[in-house]
């Protein structure tokens, strides 16, 4: 079992959180941030549990009577230093609107009880229509309850914590909950090098715009009209020099594009589209232009997008538009003709349930074909994705300039960049297992070593020694280091879409993979890539179509 944690192991993460921050950003934090920093370390270390917990908890109101925790003594002190070095306000004034926000609607009923006592049964909405005319002024929170709520708190420093965790993890995703999964043993990571030299965001200015991509991402993910989608338009940033600050931005505009499209603005989802290069701009281009009928531009634009294709995705779907759009403006075009997959039918009886729930029908497949002899596994994408992070681990992890910022990384800052490899020419290294046969091996040896560490693309959960040897043992060097070898070609693309099932077949050292799909269900895009891929190198793939009885 794990140990369990300390009382305070939560203010010493954020005091982890900030020191690392202050200690290679300081030159990039604003004054505002200087100072936070400076006060909290000048804090009692009670105080600071306090305005950690509130920290982490959604603000940024906080009833005194709610933040009670049995490591933190004397509350009524800890506040009223925060409040003296003005990192929490205590009796905020407050509106009605955001009265009702910290109320619940029983307590509202009670604090308002004589306006409010023909109104018992109605909508919290309505009940704040009515009292919002008879009070359109702010008040003191202490003015509002008569002291009989207890005190309330105002932390207006959340901000600040969010431009710490961008500058500490360099996205938007983690947060102070890595550390608490690591404290807990759930999460264990590499203990690589750590480029000090390095910081994810050289100056304010690059902070400044991911902030600003971030909003305009909350915006849109928010947008409910047209009206909401052209103010975003009017907020969009001119060109990055950052590659990386770039390509966030290009995704951001062609979300937008998309949006537009939805609403049938077709000319302005065409301007924004034309801004970037990022995939689907492109294709999308060449959609619309075939719908307002220019045919023999978005066929001049389709024919540079087959020559230069930006991924695999882009070329599959070019190559699927092109006859069409060759027979608008007679232009010859032979299209290839599709690889002849491996498909069978499976007519099986009607899902039936297992412990009170309803199987897939992957898992239904599954049970259907598994024998002790010939073990079937539902994989999808983590067996093969697990063995190729056990295979590159060393370079993975390898300590090169700008890999690694901060601790708590499963993967390198430049994963997915297109120079991934350039930047590690030891991989070869690694191909030279497969041919002198020591692969196996050595990923036998990286999973002892290193089991439990967190990486991208290792499913502990799943790859047990099992699993492990049998995969070793059934699937050949040869197919292991062509697929490890699409992998590596385009590493956010290809580690998804392989298919649903693996079945073994131990006595004669081989196995086959399987596509489950039920009725109705058909084959995604990076599906297809994959199952072609393995027809066209022999490696044993099918479809699966099933039916039921």
């Amino acid at each position: 079992m794990n140990e369990p944690l300390p009382p305070q192991y939560y203010l010493d993460n954020f005091r982890f959180l900030i020191h690392w921050v202050n200690e290679r950003y300081a030159d990039l934090l604003a004054e505002e941030e200087l100072l936070f920093i400076a006060r909290f370390n000048r804090l009692a270390p009670n105080s600071q549990c306090l305005l950690v917990r509130m920290l982490g908890r959604k603000g940024p109101w906080f009833r005194a009577t709610k933040l009670i925790y049995a490591e933190i003594d004397n509350h009524e002190f800890c506040a009223n230093q925060l409040n003296d070095v003005n990192l929490i306000e205590i009796d905020p004034l407050l509106s009605i609107t955001n009265l009702f926000k910290i109320f619940a609607k029983a307590e509202l009923i009670q604090l308002f009880s004589e306006q409010l006592k023909s109104h018992k049964n109605a909508r919290k909405e309505i009940l704040l229509n009515i009292l919002s005319a008879r009070y359109p002024q702010s008040q003191l929170w202490s003015q509002w309850t008569n002291d009989q709520f207890g005190k309330l708190y105002y932390v207006d420093n959340h901000a600040i914590i969010n431009t710490f965790l961008l500058l500490f993890f360099g996205n938007p995703y983690q947060n102070l909950t890595e550390f608490v999964l690591q404290d807990l043993g759930l999460y264990r990571y590499e203990k690589y090098i750590i480029d000090p030299q390095h910081r994810v965001f050289k100056n304010r200015e690059e902070l400044a715009q991911y902030q600003q991509l971030l909003l305009l991402r909350e915006q849109l993910a928010l947008a409910e009209d047209l009206n909401s989608l052209e103010q975003i338009v009017l907020q969009l940033p001119n060109t990055f020099a950052s590659a990386a600050m770039e390509r966030r931005r290009a995704r951001l505009i062609n979300q937008l594009a998309y949006e537009f499209e939805r609403y049938k603005q077709f000319d302005l989802a065409m301007q924004l589209y034309q801004l970037v290069d990022l995939p689907p701009s492109r294709e999308r281009q060449i959609r619309l232009l075939e719908k307002r009928g220019d045919h023999q531009q978005a066929w001049e634009l389709l024919s540079l997008l087959i020559k230069t294709p930006m991924n695999e995705h882009e070329l599959q779907i070019a190559e699927r538009i092109a006859p069409r759009l060759a027979k608008k403006i007679s232009e010859p075009f032979k299209k290839k003709s599709p690889l002849a997959l491996c498909e069978k039918t499976l007519i099986l009886p009607q899902a039936a349930e297992d412990a009170g729930l309803v199987l897939s029908v992957e898992e239904i497949v599954r049970l259907h074909l598994d024998t002790r002899e010939e073990p079937c596994l539902y994989v999808e994408n983590t067996l093969l994705n697990s063995l190729f992070g056990l295979w590159l681990w060393p370079e993975i992890f390898r300590g090169i300039q700008g890999a690694f910022a901060n601790p708590l990384q499963s993967a390198p800052l430049d994963l997915y960049q297109e120079d991934f490899q350039k930047n590690r020419p030891d991989i070869q290294r690694l191909w030279q297992l497969f041919d002198d046969q020591k692969y196996a091996t050595h990923i036998q040896n990286i999973w002892q070593q290193k089991h439990g560490i967190a990486n991208h693309f290792v499913s502990w959960q799943f790859i047990n020694e099992t699993t492990l040897l049998m995969a070793l043992r059934c699937i050949p060097a040869t197919h292991l280091k062509l697929i490890f070898e699409r992998l590596l070609f385009d590493l956010k693309t290809n580690r998804s879409g392989l298919p649903d099932l693996i079945q073994f077949f131990p006595k004669q050292q081989f196995y086959r993979m399987i596509e489950v799909k039920g009725p109705g269900d058909r084959l995604q895009d990076n599906q297809q890539r994959w199952l072609n891929f393995f027809k066209a190198h022999d490696i044993p793939a099918e479809v699966c179509y099933v039916s039921w009885q």
